[in-house]
């Protein structure tokens, strides 16, 4: 018995020496909000993603709540400061104090818009940031729900030429076992149903354009304390949204931006309204020829070149479908799923109508682009809308 208790003693006493050492078993203290910015810059916009960690350095001294505010960067133009990907983060505990950079991981080249690279990069972080709240911010080129063509779309990412499906990119995120508050999109053209509709499991709130982002992307400085903040998600979603707007408006040389917070649990009543309709109105969808459609896309087209005919307003196909009578039930679950929305276009790279801008997007299939219709057939929102009784 005696030697037990020495053993024991023993036990304890090595137990407590390793955990002082920082062994491997270490508990890591939880934060109570880790931000995630995953940077895909090995493109031509390498630059460009890149002067949004200055940004997004300038804004931590504004935060008003502890947190961690972690970046993964794979870019091919700074390979001087970073050689590899690399995963760093910054703590703030939310009375100005603001940690140095401090490197947490590198990897090996990898393509960063794959699916394993996406979950292990996530897992990552909550093993080495965990907390009571994720957020996430994905940058890079965008072309919202088209499928990944080599020669026209991107999906979501380029990394020297690799791209994702957003579906994929859907499973990657439920496979990483992480539910974030919101995913903000520094991505032209993610303000769609179709990519709304495949996330809606992800995030409690989407954040992102239905048009183009100017390549300066999103205001940083200005928003990282909303980004960080642990309460009040919808708010902090909506204000990041305002300064969005605020900053292209007053600030930014080319006054253009369009932008929509969507509420992710809201969208499925949203489908099932529109399933209703299509089914109701189903024979006017012959009116949509292709002399409709380039009439779509001159006045209420998202796409513009050879994105043209990928992406209208929602609400504006809504309305032509109904003959200008656009049913209460859909008008009022719309206002439920996209609880803010603004534009500024005095810089026009399209046309906005403000009398049905919705802030959101949709595709309407088109005779003339059989790959865009096959794929399209594969998402979920081509059956939970309704569109495969269409004959589509």
């Amino acid at each position: 018995m005696k030697n037990i208790k020495i053993l024991s003693l023993l036990f304890v006493c090595l137990s407590i020496f390793l955990s002082a050492c920082g062994g491997d078993d270490t508990p890591v203290p939880v934060t109570v909000k880790t931000v995630l910015m995953y940077l895909v810059g090995d493109n031509d916009i390498s630059n460009d993603i890149y002067n949004n960690i200055a940004s997004v350095e300038r804004g931590l001294s504004e935060v008003t709540s502890p947190g961690t505010f972690v970046i993964y960067w794979d870019g091919g133009s700074r390979k001087g400061e970073f050689p590899v990907p690399t995963l760093f983060k910054y703590e703030v505990d939310g009375k100005g104090s603001v940690s140095k950079r401090e490197v947490i991981k590198t990897y090996s080249s990898q393509n960063s818009v794959s699916n394993e690279v996406i979950i292990n990069v996530l897992k990552d972080v909550e093993a080495y940031c965990p907390a009571e709240k994720y957020s996430l911010i994905l940058g890079s080129h965008a072309t919202g729900w088209l499928p990944v063509d080599h020669s026209k779309s991107r999906s979501f990412g380029d990394d020297r030429g690799a791209k994702i499906h957003i579906p994929d990119l859907s499973v990657a995120l439920k496979q990483s076992g992480i539910h974030f508050d919101y995913i903000l999109f520094d991505a032209c053209l993610m303000s769609q149903v179709e990519v709304a509709y495949e996330l809606r499991n992800a995030a409690d709130y989407l954040i992102l354009s239905p048009a183009e982002v100017m390549s300066a992307g999103f205001p940083y400085f200005k928003i990282t304390k909303y980004l960080l903040s642990a309460d009040n998600s919808e708010q902090n979603a909506i204000n990041v949204a305002k300064d969005f707007i605020d900053y292209y408006k007053n600030e930014y040389s080319y006054s253009w931006g369009t932008i929509a917070v969507i509420k992710t649990n809201e969208i499925s009543a949203l489908a099932n309204i529109t399933c209703s309709i299509m089914k109701r109105y189903q024979d006017n969808l012959v009116k949509f020829d292709n002399r409709k459609i380039d009439y779509f896309q001159a006045h209420y087209g998202y796409g513009r070149s050879s994105l043209d005919h990928s992406a209208y307003d929602f609400r504006a196909f809504m309305r032509e479908l109904t003959d200008n009578n656009i049913p209460s039930d859909f008008e009022e679950q719309l206002e439920r799923v996209v609880i803010y929305k603004n534009y500024v276009d005095d810089y026009k790279l399209v046309n906005i109508d403000s009398d049905i801008y919705s802030g959101i997007g949709c595709y309407i299939p088109d005779t003339r682009y059989s790959k865009w219709n096959t794929y399209f057939r594969t998402l979920q929102w081509y059956s939970a809308a309704g569109w495969d009784e269409t004959g589509w």
